[in-house]
């Protein structure tokens, strides 16, 4: 058994660390549960229970994993199984970093302040704001075309996944994505691979492929 605890406010660091080893796994050896609105038996079950197509390592994911958690209490089991843990920045009396030293696991920590000046960002771009396209060129030339995709990636994901346990960042996610069928972002999130793809291989610059992506979203029509 190994243990991996993603911890901090890197909300996209984490994702990406996320799924680079979920990448080493076939789809069928992977089991992801939300703890924000699963309890901790249902990780136990993930843990003991195997696919029926399932052969070698396995992964188990818990998502949105509370602070309160002690994973001595957890039977874990044992055999090829990697269990990674995801939560948001432990508090100094956190039980759940406690017993995941204390258990050996690889704690890996992400920090957020790259991200976080670039969510006022995000914000104006899923909203349809103008100033989005503007900005957008600071951004490019401050930390280059890669990483704004990247948090473009994260922009999408967040409107499709779980909402997060705040009360505010809920809310607002909520009023932005009223506009937004699955299927729009779906397309989005396409046009997102595209533009990658498009600079990558120099079909397009990277300024013009990252314009057209930001007026997919300005341009985008209310269901």
């Amino acid at each position: 058994m190994k243990i991996i605890l993603l911890v901090g406010p890197g909300e996209v660091s984490k994702r990406n660390e996320l799924l680079k080893i979920k990448r080493q796994y076939p789809p069928e050896n992977i089991s992801q549960i939300d703890l924000k609105t699963q309890d901790a038996s249902v990780l136990e079950v993930g843990l003991a229970s195997s696919g029926l197509f399932e052969t070698g390592a396995k992964l188990v994911i818990g998502e949105n994993v509370p602070d309160k958690l002690d994973l001595k209490k957890i039977n874990l089991g044992t055999g090829e199984t990697t269990l990674v843990m995801v939560a948001d920045s432990p508090k100094a009396t956190s039980k759940l970093l406690e017993s995941a030293k204390a258990l050996k696991a690889q704690v890996l920590s992400f920090e957020g302040e790259k991200e976080t000046s670039m969510f006022p960002f995000l914000d104006k771009l899923i909203e349809q704001k103008k100033e989005a396209l503007i900005e957008l060129e600071k951004y490019r030339e401050e930390w280059g075309s890669m990483y704004v995709i990247t948090m473009v990636y994260y922009l999408l994901r967040r409107n499709i996944l779980p909402l997060p346990q705040s009360a505010y960042a809920a809310g607002k996610i909520k009023e932005q994505k009223k506009k937004y069928s699955l299927q729009n972002f779906t397309k989005l999130y396409y046009l997102a691979i595209q533009a990658e793809y498009n600079i990558k291989n120099g079909d397009m610059d990277e300024k013009g492929a990252l314009t057209r992506l930001a007026y997919s979203f300005i341009s985008h029509k209310s269901n």
